[in-house]
């Protein structure tokens, strides 16, 4: 697994060298940009690879240079995870981190009950639990199998019977309530799994935004986590197919706990033609209705 990671930020065109000169300082050689017509501004966007001649304190090293020599102060960052073919196919688990490249994935909570309570005094991180089906508009799945609401998945009447034809288990329905208009409802359901994953691997990969401030103390807030990774011995005598991690994730806001899906899932879900088979946010074939599964790592 390479770990990528994109900039972006725009310059004057008579700094373009200058800026390229700094990156190759660092050891990342990138070309010089394309320049935008009706401004003059230089759109840098380059990928590199860290490792461990790369690493992220040298990027931050690179980002205060281009402050302390250019004055760039505003930089994008966006982290990549790039998955060999054998990581694929050894992998028994896979994170679904989108059932589309399209917003149209995410439905709005329209009235679930939760009680709330704050996990970290100091990021403001909430915890929230469930105490009702959750509330939404069915007419907006159209023909979505799975769409992603508040931190929980929900599956369409045609998923749900395709998982009990192929005797998928490890999961718990509750039937969601509806509030919208009445014409192109469905009936959909809250998948929930009745199993947690050990705790991942110590070695799992963490990383922060250096242009951000730095992570919390209560760890979660501020930290993006690289893939999920666990050690084989853990995961030999798993039964079912679907699972909660151990671990808390967030959305900035809330936490949740994410939902792992088996090797069987994913097929299904390829063979019966719901999505491509995808392999990363940069493969092509990812389109709106497809579905990105990341393979979790053995250690």
């Amino acid at each position: 697994m390479k770990v990528e990671l994109e900039n972006l930020f725009s310059i004057d065109e008579s700094s373009q060298e200058q800026v390229i000169k700094v990156y190759n300082r660092y050891g990342i050689c990138i070309d010089a940009p394309e320049i935008r017509k009706k401004n003059l501004k230089a759109s840098f966007n380059p990928i590199f690879t860290l490792n461990e001649n790369l690493t992220y304190e040298h990027v931050a090293a690179l980002y205060k240079s281009l402050e302390r020599e250019l004055g760039i102060v505003s930089i994008g960052e966006r982290f990549y995870f790039d998955f060999s073919e054998s990581e694929y196919e050894q992998a028994p688990l896979f994170t679904l981190n989108s059932t589309g490249n399209s917003p149209d994935m995410f439905i709005e909570d329209r009235g679930t009950l939760f009680s709330i309570s704050t996990y970290c005094q100091h990021c403001g991180l909430l915890e929230k639990e469930q105490l009702s089906p959750l509330v939404i508009d069915t007419t907006q799945m159209r023909d979505r199998h799975l769409v992603h609401v508040s931190g929980y998945w929900v599956a369409s009447q045609e998923l749900v019977n395709l998982m009990k034809r192929e005797n998928i288990r490890g999961y718990d329905l509750l039937e969601v309530i509806h509030q919208g208009p009445e014409e192109g409802k469905q009936q959909a359901f809250q998948i929930i799994p009745t199993q947690v994953l050990p705790e991942c691997s110590t070695e799992r990969v963490k990383l922060y935004f250096a242009t951000e401030q730095p992570p919390c103390r209560c760890g979660l807030s501020g930290v993006i986590n690289g893939p999920d990774s666990y050690k084989y011995e853990n995961l030999t005598n798993l039964t079912g197919d679907i699972f909660f991690s151990a671990e808390w994730s967030h959305d900035g806001r809330y936490l949740y706990r994410k939902t792992l899906f088996s090797r069987k899932f994913r097929e299904l879900v390829i063979k019966n033609n719901i999505s491509r088979e995808v392999k990363g946010e940069k493969d092509t074939n990812f389109g709106p209705m497809d579905w990105l599964f990341d393979p979790v790592l053995l250690k």
